[in-house]
């Protein structure tokens, strides 16, 4: 037998859940919320029985009493709340989503930041997502820096998440990047092979680290030269934390308007082309569908504060060439 308060529950026990484990015994009867947050609410002394604190792994016997409180700001993962940011989903079925994030948004919390995030929306548009990865993680398979634009992949269940996982661990799933970078290149094409990991000197930042650092690898074109910059599609063949970013400015081509690893040279461009942020969008996903096997191919354009700040850069370069001829 349950009984609910504003903010809370009470369950009184019969003989069939005797000698159940709490934590599990509640898991089965909020359906909502999931097991890990109900042991974190058991650690926080939310959950009282016969109004006494007990450990995740008590045992329940016949006529115990259960309050639980701290339930009004619970949507089931952890202590994150949905909110009714809007989506952009290109593509979703019963397995996943694909949307389009906006730049300025967190994939998920972090640093004491729990609200506003993609999680938040996803939260609040499905209930139901994978916690694979966590419940402040809820359905997020990979992720985008909070400044770069784009398609991301969101797995509803655990199953589809492994999966998913997995193939990117297989580098099956193919992601093309648009970004404008600084100076010329003398070839067309690239790779670069260069391991990343932790700066010793910044600890938010990453740097190249043949000692310390994890493999990855990027490939990048050249699609257009604008003079003192060109734009790439770049294709990372892993996907370390701020790869692309710490690669380009690694050779010397950092991503114009990226405000961490990114020069002189960079900044001035942004400034004068008014971008306010890096130039680095997630342009194109193309992989196997997980359950179907169906092949799946996703595209996003530049965003229109990427398209206006091109379009000068463009206006420029044009002006100085017909200036020269």
């Amino acid at each position: 037998m349950s009984t609910k308060n504003a903010d809370g529950q009470n369950f009184l026990t019969d003989p069939a859940n005797a000698g159940q484990r709490i934590d599990k015994f509640l898991s089965d009867n909020l359906k909502d919320i999931s097991r890990s947050r109900i042991q974190k609410l058991i650690t926080r002394g939310e959950v009282l029985v016969g109004g006494k604190h007990v450990s995740k792994h008590y045992r329940l016997i016949e006529g115990d009493s259960i309050d639980i409180n701290g339930l009004a700001a619970g949507s089931g993962h952890g202590d994150i709340i949905p909110e009714a940011i809007e989506l952009s989903i290109i593509y979703e079925d019963e397995h996943m989503l694909v949307i389009s994030k906006r730049a300025g948004m967190l994939v998920h919390p972090a640093s004491g930041n729990n609200e506003h995030t993609l999680v938040n929306a996803l939260l609040y548009h499905c209930r139901d997502l994978s916690r694979l990865s966590g419940d402040d993680r809820a359905g997020i398979v990979h992720r985008l820096d909070k400044d770069t634009s784009g398609l991301l992949i969101v797995a509803k269940n655990e199953t589809v998440h492994a999966k998913l996982s997995d193939m990117f661990k297989q580098r099956s799933i193919k992601k093309t990047y648009i970004a404008l970078v600084a100076g010329k290149f003398e070839e067309e094409k690239g790779h670069i092979d260069l391991p990343i990991g932790r700066s010793r000197i910044d600890r938010k930042k990453m740097s190249i680290s043949v000692d310390r650092g994890r493999r990855a690898l990027t490939d990048f074109e050249v699609a257009q030269e604008l003079g003192r910059a060109n734009l790439l599609n770049i294709y990372p063949g892993t996907g370390r934390t701020h790869q692309i970013r710490v690669h380009m400015s690694y050779i010397g081509h950092p991503i114009i308007g990226d405000k961490i690893y990114g020069n002189n040279i960079s900044a001035g461009i942004a400034k004068k082309i008014e971008l306010k942020r890096q130039f680095l969008h997630a342009a194109k996903l193309k992989f196997v569908h997980p359950v179907s096997g169906k092949e799946m191919e996703f595209t996003d354009k530049l965003p229109e504060d990427l398209t206006g700040p091109l379009e000068r850069l463009r206006g420029e370069y044009v002006s100085q060439k017909q200036t020269i001829e």
